[in-house]
């Protein structure tokens, strides 16, 4: 038996698939092949299902060590690779530097970070990314277009879009490893586990949401995510507030709850009583025959967010900088904190923010936004910066360790020493200058 047999061993391949594996289709794709078998055979998969959907990947900078090795996608395009589907990414990197209130040393050290980065993204191009801009976290808007349908088959690996994708679009991810998410793409194969089976799907967890108004959407996931860890809830009581037509709130909401979720735990997939295409397929049948249950109140979340520490080197400074937009936020939300902002500031006389703030927003949103002109023009009068990057990759270094930085955002603070604040609240602490 040849090694590539061997490998196959605990997993039912096609004739097509265990061609490419022999070395049919040349030695590159076969070392792919091999590698999603291998993958496959750790999940404990029986066959593998064809993609059916375009990809996302996760990594979309090239720090050494961090990122898929140069070498291996210079290997896969000169062997003619690209992925079956065209593929978007997460955010680039944050080096537009005018618009993220930087210093010299900061610019310097992200300079060197991603010395290679103008090289990885012309051999992703060329792998398959959809265009020179398809770098965002929230790639399902419309403005965007890589929103898979319902029951697409995909192999994806950030965990904000998996969630979003299971959940909302009812398509099929698992949240795949970071370089597995660009050789199942390219194999245009991934293994049958987890996610993709239907029972996988069911929920073990029932969520009571007992709130008088509709929670924080952020506090809501981490309070969800802290308790079922990597299984599967559905949500009731959300009902009371959102819209079962899934608008472009209820749209939002669940993207930055998922995203919560996602970060708080390992949620994969959510299901949400009436509103969500699963659930409302299924009903209650959706719940599993042994689920448990938990119930959400306003002493839950008021305890959650009291427990978030402070991780600033003087707890009381004033706040240095403000970054929006962890997960990549929508038009509607970028409109919402002009009027906000213009609002807030109008009541009290200013014109200008007393904190430097970033908001990020994928870069077809800021072209539509720029297109329309109002919203953009009211947040750049108020000293609002705008950007395409992520404010994550600021801390992939020690030069704000410490720093005095607030967010609306879970999944910063939870991967930062950023400091959560409500949205309401930030925007009284961007017109004031403190806490």
């Amino acid at each position: 038996m040849s090694p590539d047999a061997a490998h196959a061993a605990n997993i039912r391949l096609t004739p097509e698939e265990e061609d490419v594996l022999a070395g049919s289709e040349g030695p590159v794709l076969q070392r792919v092949m091999r590698t999603v078998v291998q993958y496959g055979e750790a999940l404990g998969a029986e066959r593998l299902v064809d993609i059916s959907g375009d990809g996302h990947l996760v990594i979309a900078y090239a720090i050494p060590g961090i990122a898929p090795s140069l070498e291996m996608l210079e290997e896969l395009v000169a062997a003619g690779l690209r992925t079956k589907y065209p593929f978007t990414l997460d955010p680039r990197p944050p080096l537009d530097y005018d618009n993220w209130a930087l210093d010299a040393q900061q610019v310097a050290v992200l300079d060197c970070m991603y010395r290679d980065q103008a090289r990885y993204e012309d051999l992703l191009l060329q792998l398959g990314a959809r265009d020179a801009d398809a770098y965002t976290c929230r790639p399902f808007l419309e403005e965007v277009g890589n929103t898979p349908k319902s029951g697409d088959i995909l192999a994806w690996s950030e965990s904000a879009c998996v969630v979003y994708a299971n959940s909302v679009l009812g398509a099929r991810t698992n949240r795949n490893g970071a370089i597995m998410d660009l050789l199942c793409n390219v194999a245009g194969k991934v293994p049958l586990s987890g996610l993709l089976d239907d029972g996988a799907r069911r929920a073990t967890w029932r969520i009571d949401v007992k709130t008088a108004d509709l929670p924080l959407p952020q506090l809501l996931g981490a309070a969800i995510g802290r308790r079922v860890l990597a299984d599967v809830p559905l949500v009731s009581g959300l009902e009371r507030f959102l819209s079962a037509d899934l608008d472009a709130p209820t749209r939002d909401y669940l993207n930055e709850m998922g995203t919560a979720c996602a970060t708080a735990g390992a949620v994969g997939l959510f299901h949400v009583e009436g509103i969500t295409p699963e659930a409302v397929a299924q009903g209650m049948d959706i719940l599993a025959a042994d689920h448990r249950t938990y119930v959400i109140d306003e002493d839950v979340l008021a305890d959650l967010s009291a427990s978030y520490p402070v991780l600033w080197r003087d707890r009381d400074a004033r706040p240095e900088k403000c970054y929006l937009g962890c997960p990549h936020i929508s038009l509607e939300q970028i409109e919402w904190w002009a009027r906000s902002i213009s609002a807030a500031l109008s009541e009290q006389g200013q014109a200008r923010i007393k904190v430097p703030t970033t908001l990020c927003a994928a870069p077809q949103t800021l072209a539509r936004l720029g297109a329309d002109g109002s919203a953009m023009r009211d947040l750049e009068a108020a000293g609002v910066m705008l950007s395409a990057g992520c404010p994550m990759q600021l801390f992939d270094n020690d030069l704000a360790a410490g720093s005095a930085i607030i967010t609306n955002s879970t999944k910063l603070r939870t991967y930062t020493n950023a400091r959560f604040f409500p949205d309401r609240r930030i925007v009284e602490i961007l017109v004031g200058g403190d806490i």
